[in-house]
């Protein structure tokens, strides 16, 4: 049995996780043995002081991230060198221990410096990448040394080859999605109460709580506001709820495995610029409300949303009622159903899995 080892990581945010959990199903129902490994913990003390900063950051401290991620936008040949030193050794066991046929990485930090190792140590294992994002993908992503880097769309296979990539090793493979995003094939039908989902709609927490209370403001609406993994904000907006400053048609909620019921009942997402998140929305039929996005990294996302009719843009919580209400009372919201319904993004987990039968 070929084996698959699949780096990601967990506390990053969703999307890694995600992408590779879909990677792992496809390549398991072909008879492949993987194992998904965060990488981060092999770094040591300073491998999870990164990991577990990612939330806190990008919440409390955006400006500290934004810095950081430009350092690794200009400098990465620096960040993956700090990488390679850093995780060599535990690596070098878990591949050891592991003995994989093929290594695909979803994580942008573990890409150059994945494959100056396999080069280094002489280690005859293909090496994969796998894009997760989808628009202007920073540069950490990049390896040419790679011997199949994945992308979710022509665009950034276009300007990969501009950058000098083989063209024989960029493949079009769209975004992974899961097996329960279900893709839609008929549009949603507008009736009341209209489903608002809202999925961590800020990296900012007054933010957060300034759209809650706008949107609830609308007749006819039932509103679920999923928190994930960020603790803060589902303390903060549990208290709202309990204190009553909540209006009874919303729901809170925090981490969930149930992201694909939420996702088929609503018909409307609010959310940050997360490529996963658009893409499980596009699948689901339902029209996207970009109202956030991480500075440096999610900057250029609402543009994918916007090219194709799936949605509009509103970052400011003072304007989201009279944006809703427009699109609601108008047609607005239909046309988006339409569009987004008839739109088709290939999932990337069955053609990275179709490719990998044929190739390893």
């Amino acid at each position: 049995m070929k084996k698959v080892l699949i780096l990601t990581s967990i506390k990053t945010g969703s999307g890694h996780r995600s992408s590779s959990n879909a990677i792992e199903k496809k390549l398991r129902d072909k008879g492949f043995e993987t194992k998904q490994l965060d990488v981060f913990p092999l770094m040591g003390k300073m491998g999870n002081l990164m990991e577990n900063s990612y939330i806190p950051l990008t919440t409390k401290a955006p400006l500290v991230y934004y810095f950081c991620q430009r350092v690794s936008e200009y400098f990465p040949w620096y960040i993956h060198t700090e990488m390679y030193f850093r995780i060599r050794k535990n690596l070098l066991k878990e591949i050891e221990e592991f003995r994989p046929d093929l290594i695909i990485s979803v994580q942008c930090m573990f890409t150059r410096s994945i494959s100056h190792m396999i080069r280094k140590y002489k280690l005859n294992i293909p090496f994969y990448v796998g894009v997760i994002d989808l628009m202007e993908p920073p540069s950490v992503w990049r390896d040419k040394k790679a011997d199949i880097t994945f992308v979710p769309t022509e665009t950034i296979r276009d300007d990969y080859l501009r950058r000098g990539f083989d063209p024989e090793r960029v493949l079009v493979s769209g975004f992974p999605v899961r097996d329960d995003i279900i893709e839609r094939d008929i549009p949603k039908k507008v009736e009341k109460p209209i489903r608002i989902l809202m999925v961590n709609t800020s990296t900012n927490l007054d933010k957060n709580k300034k759209f809650l209370s706008e949107v609830s403001r609308l007749d006819d609406v039932a509103i679920d506001f999923i928190c994930g993994l960020d603790k803060p904000l589902y303390k903060a907006l549990v208290s709202l709820k309990e204190e009553g400053k909540l209006k009874d048609n919303v729901n809170i909620h925090g981490y969930v495995n149930n992201m694909n019921e939420f996702l088929n009942n609503a018909h409307m997402l609010l959310t940050k610029a997360g490529p996963n998140v658009i893409v499980e929305a596009i699948h689901a039929g339902t029209p996207i409300v970009i109202t956030g996005h991480i500075h440096g990294q999610e900057d250029d996302n609402y543009r994918y949303v916007l090219q194709h009719g799936l949605g509009i843009v509103c970052e400011n919580p003072d304007q989201i009622y009279e944006q809703l209400y427009q699109m609601i009372s108008s047609d607005k919201l239909e046309q988006c159903l339409n569009n987004i319904t008839k739109f088709n993004i290939n999932n990337g987990a069955q053609f990275i899995a179709d490719y990998t039968e044929t190739h390893i």
